[in-house]
């Protein structure tokens, strides 16, 4: 899988933002095709993105800044588990751990972020590697 473009991830409102303080929520779907080069084992790698929309820490995070943010810390977990993948290992063993690294990548970037496996309802799709 290589790298996305942050403009690509769409990140949608899912709870509204308060009018003050740290709140609302958003989520962003990336569906990413993981092939093992060596073995053409495939998996479909679906990644639900979910961030505040304030934080305490970050302040305000505009849809827009959020795909950026997360695009940096995908590209961030391709590097460390993705690239680096044995040829032996399964596509979806390495969607797992590409999942988990992406985590707490994001985690540390932003508070309250989370990462996991599967997408929300309604949350638009970014395809990558396919």
């Amino acid at each position: 899988m290589s790298g996305c473009i942050g403009a690509q991830l769409k990140f949608q409102t899912v709870v509204q933002r308060a009018e003050t303080g740290p709140s609302g929520w958003q989520e962003a779907c990336l569906e990413a095709l993981f092939t093992n080069m060596t073995t053409q084992d495939s998996h479909v790698c679906l990644i639900g993105i979910g961030m505040p929309i304030e934080n305490r820490e970050n302040g305000y995070i505009a849809p827009w800044e959020a795909a950026e943010i997360a695009t940096d810390c995908i590209n961030e977990a391709v590097q460390l588990v993705v690239q680096p993948a044995p040829p032996s290992s399964p596509s979806a063993l390495v969607c797992a751990n590409f999942k988990d690294a992406f985590n707490q990548i994001l985690a540390k970037r932003v508070r309250g972020s989370r990462v996991k496996l599967g997408c929300g309802e309604d949350i638009p799709h970014t395809r990558v590697g396919f």
